[in-house]
This record gives C-alpha cells, structure tokens and sequence, in this order.
C-alpha cells in the first residue's frame, strides 16, 4: 500500500499515545485504509470500501501486528467506543472506518510525484493562487480545532479534576475517555456527592464496575433522588423489600406460618451464634476506613462487638497499627479481664 497519512501532534497528550499496543493498533487503522473509493473481494463477494475503510479480519490483524487475537480485538472494540473508529460486521467480513479520516490523511501524495517543471509553474503561479491555497489551509486546520470527534480525549481539565473523576481512578480503575465523560455527565446531574455514594456502594457489594455505578445512578435518576439522604432512605426500603421477599419465599405452603416475635427471637440467636471472625470484621473497618465512613457508621457495620475509638481509627488511618492488631489487642485485654 502506498502514500502517506498524517498525525497531528496533540496525541503526544492523548490516552492513545500513553499506550504503546493501542497507539500500535491505531497506527495500522491508518495505514489500512484506503485513501479513495475502490473495490475489495471477500471470497466471491466485491465489497465498496470508502476512504478511511478497509476490511478487517481479526486473525490477518494478529499476525501483521504480532499480538493475540484477543489483544487486537479488546483494542479494537476499547478504539471504537472512544468514537476514534467505526466497525461494521457481517457474517462473512467487518470493515473498519477511521473517523475523521480526512484529518489524517494528506495530498502530499500528489506533490511527491510532482516534476521540477511542475514545482517551477508553482513557484510562478499568481498572488491570487496562493492566497486561495491558503484559504484552503485554514479552512482545515479550523475544521480541525473544531471537529468534536478528535481521536484523543476531548474531556475537559476541571472535568478531569472533579471529585468524582479522582475517587473513580483512586478506587475503581483505569479511567478511559468515555467513562470520564459520562462520570462527568453524572456529576453535572446529580453532583459529585451522589456519584461517588454510588461508587462507594458498588465497592461495599464487591460490584467494582463502571456499568454497576451508573445502573445504581440511572436508579436514582428514574426515581427523582438527588440528595444523600433520600438515597440512604431508598436504600433502607430496599434491604426491606428483599428481607421480606426472601422470608416469605422460604415458608412452605403447607405449613403453618411461623409468628413474626418467634421468627425474629430466632433469627437474633442464629446471628448470635454467627459471629464473623476478627478477620472479617478487620476487611469492614479498613473498608469503612477507605470511604472516610464515621466511627458510628463503622461500629454500626460491625455490629458494636468491638469499643473502637477515634484513637484506634486514626491509628488504622495513619498505618501505625492494622485493624486486625487492634481487634486482637483488645480482645486480649477483654479476656484477661474476664472474673
């Protein structure tokens, strides 16, 4: 394939760019594109490939680029959902289209194969001629600063700086350009605080997923929440809803229903007699530590079994101590204490 595409040097600063197998796997989109309308033939069939397509085939891709199938797929499907390729799929090809082709590509082509006496006829060409081809220039390049589809990321620095943004990567994972634009959209419609409570509450259910935040905020959104507080009183409502469901789901038909004072009497006993171990109530500290919870919130998730104070908390903060140590301490203490 011949001729030759053009980068614009802003994606030194994109996500692109800081990933050398997706850059890698970018740079070959550009280079297997057609630059003008032709024909390809896939087995029998002639398939119109457009400027800036080509055909895609996920084994022929692996081998040129020397990675696994599976690499160039999760690169090629992570592209396409930051708007920087489109692919469409048959069941027999997919074609692959760079958008905003244009941008990268050149009509230097042309100039390379120009003749001394063509480039002798450029140089003499009028004041009118050149003015136009400069025209033409900043047309492109205006295109270019307004075009909204840019490969590299188009999240603004104080979106990038929201509260939200910065607990998502501290916490969660690896912050792609389109799941910082939709945190950012989050924010903008139920504020930072809404947000990162929905981030915290997929970490508490071990859910440590993009797709599980925004279904618990599209579940606030459909149901006019807009406050923490609201959001803590649904959520009381919820453990209700399925306490009850599951409660009446294990009685028989065929039996007596059991009293709800019996019923509770002893359910309060089996708890009594399931109590979690020192390691597990150690997790639910430093995890309530993590989410800056309260010392009450903390004591509350474990169930008060431990007289925490603010002391031990800051201690566990600070890594002078870890909650387990603390938890053993006092348990120790609580022993040789015993008559």
């Amino acid at each position: 394939m011949q001729g030759w595409v053009k980068l614009h040097r802003k994606i030194l600063h994109s996500e692109i760019f800081e990933n050398e197998k997706m850059l890698k796997v970018f740079i070959y989109c550009l280079t297997k594109s057609s630059h003008k309308d032709t024909e390809s033939r896939v087995g029998r069939q002639k398939v119109e490939i457009e400027p800036g397509q080509f055909i895609f085939g996920r084994k022929k891709a692996a081998s040129e680029l020397n990675m696994t199938e599976s690499t160039v797929r999760d690169y090629i499907k992570t592209l396409e959902e930051d708007g920087v390729i489109t692919v469409k799929t048959t069941n027999k090809y997919s074609i692959v289209t760079v958008d905003n082709w244009a941008l990268y590509q050149s009509n230097g082509e042309e100039y390379d194969n120009k003749t001394t006496a063509d480039k002798h006829q450029k140089d003499s060409s009028p004041t009118s001629e050149r003015q136009q081809k400069d025209t033409y220039k900043n047309e492109r390049e205006l295109k270019e600063v307004k075009n909204v589809k840019e490969f590299i990321t188009t999240t603004t620095s104080e979106a990038m700086n929201s509260e939200s943004v910065q607990f998502y990567q501290n916490n969660i994972g690896v912050l792609l350009p389109h799941i910082s634009n939709e945190i950012a959209g989050w924010s903008e419609e139920l504020g930072d605080e809404l947000t990162i409570e929905a981030m915290k509450r997929s970490l508490e259910r071990n859910k440590i997923s993009w797709g599980y935040v925004k279904s618990i905020l599209q579940s606030w959104l459909n149901k006019g929440i807009k406050t923490i507080e609201q959001a803590e009183a649904e959520e009381v409502e919820h453990r209700d809803r399925i306490y009850h469901k599951r409660q009446f789901s294990k009685v028989p038909s065929s039996q007596e229903v059991i009293p709800e004072w019996f019923k509770n009497r002893n359910e309060q006993k089996q708890n009594e007699n399931k109590k979690p171990t020192i390691e597990d109530t150690a997790l639910a500290i430093e995890l309530g530590i993590k989410l800056k919870r309260s010392r009450e919130n903390i004591l509350e998730a474990i169930h008060n079994r431990y007289d925490l104070s603010e002391r031990d908390l800051q201690a566990i903060r600070e890594g002078k101590s870890s909650a387990k140590e603390i938890l053993l301490n006092k348990t120790n203490l609580k022993v040789v204490g015993d008559p």
